[in-house]
């Protein structure tokens, strides 16, 4: 894998979360087989986006998340198998990742007003999501559950810190108050 993030990459191979990104591009190649494109969001995208920090399972947008579903644990030998009673999530045998397939095109749950970008690209390579996006998905979660979800918001503010972002980034309109209150709140604290 071609390292874009040198510090993620070593918080990965010194926390042994490095199965994380075996899973994904397990998964991704089996995408990949079957013509489906993919985009990873979640810790991993965080991560290649400047602020290495620990994520224990892979996000996945796919077009259709049955038909990934099906596709990825289609096979006997594994090693995907469904997760009892979640439809959308799928288990890595060899290390215990659990995979999240996330429908482009939706919102992530009642209350979001940010649909999961649409994929467009065919490959066994990770395609992460672009920072803008990252940014605009993980304050729009945040803003619907802002005390189960600050996760999300501790993720923008450190990419915003590390990465010095700027106050006009081209983040979603309807998440771009938060942003800018965001974005303001940190430069007052210096």
């Amino acid at each position: 894998m071609r390292v874009t993030n040198p510090d993620a990459y070593v918080l990965r191979e010194n926390t042994g979360t490095s199965g994380v990104v075996e899973s994904a591009r397990t998964a991704v190649g089996v995408l990949a087989e079957h013509d489906i494109p993919h985009l990873i969001v979640g810790g991993i995208a965080v991560q290649e986006h400047g602020y290495p920090r620990v994520t224990i399972d892979v996000d996945i947008v796919v077009p259709d998340v049955l038909e990934a579903v099906e596709w990825l644990t289609a096979s006997l030998t594994g090693p995907f198998y469904r997760v009892p009673k979640v439809g959308d999530r799928i288990e890595d045998e060899r290390n215990g990742v659990f995979i999240d397939l996330l429908p482009a095109g939706r919102v992530m749950k009642a209350g979001c007003k940010i649909p999961f970008p649409e994929p467009k690209v065919v490959t066994e390579k990770l395609q992460i999501v672009s920072l803008e996006e990252l940014i605009s998905l993980k304050l729009d979660s945040w803003s619907g559950s802002p005390n189960k979800r600050l996760k999300d918001k501790a993720d923008v503010n450190e990419l915003v810190l590390r990465r010095k972002l700027p106050r006009d980034l081209a983040v979603n309109p309807a998440v771009q108050a938060l942003y800018l209150e965001a974005w303001d709140a940190l430069q007052a604290e210096g």
